[in-house]
């Protein structure tokens, strides 16, 4: 993984907690440093397989991806905020 790839990782990283704290609809939380780990983890992975061109890019691909450890998923399999669902 190339430094820039890293940056891109924190940088995604910062996108989720700054739309999270935000997203009224948000049926987790973050800020614990067990989940900043978990979304760091699955970010370097989307970034290892993906190699994103942009942070929003990779964050677009995590959105799209919906496998999240931290997010709730009803038992249809659709994920709970409408930015999941949007998806």
């Amino acid at each position: 993984m190339t430094p820039e790839h890293a940056a891109c990782v924190l940088e995604g990283l910062l996108l989720l907690h700054e739309e999270f704290s935000v997203d009224p609809e948000a049926p987790w939380s973050v800020g614990t440093p067990d989940q900043t780990q978990v979304l760091h983890d699955e970010l370097w992975l989307l970034a290892g397989r993906l190699t994103p061109r942009s942070s929003q890019a990779l964050v677009e691909a995590w959105y799209n991806s919906g496998r999240s450890v931290l997010l709730p998923i009803e038992c249809t399999g659709t994920l709970v905020s409408s930015r999941h669902q949007a998806a």
